[in-house]
């Protein structure tokens, strides 16, 4: 077979697996037509670049066996599997019908893996660029989505060097015309990326571009006054992101300190918004930086990069010190000795982290507990690159350290719903925080009040769950879980209220709480991104609970370290 009829073959084999039958199929053929017409490709006409500009540095850490096995044309992600058996240019026909894989080839992100590899990695590099080329390079209404170009466009600007590199000056015209072209469809679709995290990425990508690229300061214009109506609209005062993904703060951070090198590199001053935005949004992120060096993982957030976050605070003001709460995000931070407690203070929110209408993570007064460098309890963490069943699992309460309900009755609602307030108190022994989560009905309000205190030495945790107003009978619905990081190791105690808990820095802690109905169960942690990792859960069921004299629900527990550790 001819390469001619390879690609001709693999571009129909791209296109029937991408187009869907019915409604959106026939808009996708009508978007094919429109971004394929003479008039539209005449649009994206213009100079073309012979150089990058200037070439910004990503900090993200790559990985040099994953660059070595996509080099080799093997690659999984989360249960998706391809293999090119040599042919690394059959890559993207064989990706196209695997939406994971599909994403993950068309962000551009393997560049960072291959370029690890040095000069052994450029040739690889080669092919795939030429194979993007050949299938997508003109117009493709799912490859040429505002937000996959974008990143594209990033990562190109950052690993494209290596790939000119020794090339002839016929390939270097192709791949810079190509991205000067994606710049300038970009700066006519930015605004249609589908959801808010993805316009305000899309419109970093854009600016990025357009200062890196010569001939293409009017789509970096056109991207600056994007992110400057997104990052208004998105950005909190304390300087969180409405999606409360810490892994999206991290990304905004990186994307914003790449942009103000850039315009320094091009000689144009940053504008205020810029360098305002930027610095609450570091003091932000420090909020979640964990003891080993990376994040803390809520609201489908990873530990993500500990290079990164490394690089993206370097710019915290060293003069102020660090935020310990973030009032309009949601968010609490307590810290003694060795022991960090983040807490989530906030509400659900809808439209930040996934397409607009549909939930996020109901983790609601759930926390994540360290001591040091190890990490004692977390939240189960995140799986966009799992399949559709994960997702929405790991957004459920069940899969955070909260108390939740078994089933959605109007009493139950107020463990994620309702008015939230919370005050913080401070004083010689320790610091108490606690969460009165209100939820108003016509037969007489219902109140949730968590409180959580550290004593000052930072071997005590006590949490206190109080539940006022509602129906003796919810407490048979109730579940307290609290989900332990895969390097502890727990074993229930004998007198069969307790745990005990070996962490992998050699403390020993202990669990208690007034409950008789405490049992280990199997859990999973996809908080790292990749595959999930079996660990176990600490679950209290509050059914033999006896309640106040006012009937209300009361459940405490506490996690202690025992002496000696």
């Amino acid at each position: 077979m001819t390469a001619a009829i390879k690609s001709t073959a693999s571009k129909r084999v791209a296109k029937t697996a991408r187009e869907k039958p019915g409604r959106e199929g026939v808009l996708q053929r009508l978007q094919r037509a429109w971004g394929e017409s003479p008039f539209y490709q005449a649009q994206l006409n213009g100079p073309a670049p012979d150089r990058f500009a200037y070439t910004p540095t990503d900090p993200r850490s790559p990985d040099a066996s994953l660059g070595e096995m996509i080099a080799n044309g093997k690659l999984t992600i989360g249960a998706q599997t391809i293999d090119c058996e040599g042919e690394l240019e059959r890559i993207w026909s064989l990706a196209a019908s695997a939406p994971a894989m599909d994403a993950f080839l068309q962000s551009f992100s393997w560049m960072r893996h291959l370029a690890a590899l040095g000069e052994d990695g450029r040739g690889p590099m080669m092919v795939m660029l030429r194979g993007w080329l050949d299938l997508y390079g003109k117009w493709s209404p799912e490859a040429w989505a505002p937000y996959p170009t974008a990143e594209r466009l990033t990562q190109l600007c950052c690993y494209g060097a290596l790939a000119l590199k020794q090339g002839d000056a016929l390939w270097r015209s192709r791949l810079l015309t190509s991205m000067a072209r994606q710049t300038r469809h970009l700066e006519r679709s930015a605004h249609r990326a589908e959801t808010n995290y993805e316009r305000l990425m899309t419109a970093m990508g854009l600016t990025l571009a357009g200062f890196c690229l010569p001939g293409c300061l009017g789509p970096a214009e056109c991207g600056l006054e994007q992110l400057r109506r997104e990052l208004r609209l998105q950005m909190r005062p304390d300087g969180g992101h409405i999606s409360r993904n810490p892994s999206h703060q991290l990304s905004i951070v990186v994307r914003l300190q790449m942009i103000m090198k850039a315009m320094e590199a091009a000689g144009v001053a940053a504008p205020g918004f810029l360098k305002h935005v930027n610095a609450r949004a570091i003091s932000f992120l420090h909020l979640f930086r964990c003891g080993d060096g990376r994040l803390a993982a809520f609201n489908g957030g990873y530990e993500d990069d500990a290079k990164a976050l490394a690089s993206a605070l370097e710019g915290l003001d060293k003069t102020a010190a660090p935020t310990g709460f973030a009032r309009y995000s949601g968010f609490q931070r307590l810290e003694a000795a060795r022991l960090r407690l983040i807490v989530d203070t906030g509400v659900t929110q809808r439209g930040g982290n996934s397409k607009q209408g549909k939930p996020q993570y109901f983790g609601a007064g759930a926390f994540q507990l360290s001591s040091g460098r190890t990490r004692l309890v977390v939240n189960c963490g995140a799986g966009e690159h799992l399949s559709q069943e994960w997702t929405r699992a790991l957004q459920d309460a069940a899969a955070h350290s909260c108390l939740s309900a078994v089933t959605n009755s109007d009493d139950a609602r107020v463990l994620q719903g309702g008015s939230v307030t919370h005050r913080r108190a401070e004083d010689a022994l320790g610091q108490m925080l606690e969460i009165k989560r209100v939820l108003e009905r016509s037969g007489g309000n219902i109140t949730y009040d968590r409180r959580l205190y550290i004593n000052r030495g930072g071997d005590d945790l006590r949490g206190q769950d109080v539940i006022v107003g509602a129906a003796p009978s919810l407490v048979n619905d109730l579940v307290l879980r609290f989900h332990l990081h895969p390097s502890v190791k727990a074993s229930l105690a004998r007198d069969g209220r307790s745990v005990l808990l070996a962490a992998s820095n050699g403390e020993g802690w202990r669990f208690r709480s007034n409950s008789k109905a405490v049992a280990l169960e199997k859990s999973v942690y996809c908080g790292e991104g990749g595959a999930p990792q079996t660990t176990e859960q600490i679950v209290v069921q509050p059914t033999d609970l006896e309640l106040t004299q006012d009937g209300d629900i009361l459940l405490k527990w506490a996690f202690r370290r025992m002496n000696g550790a």
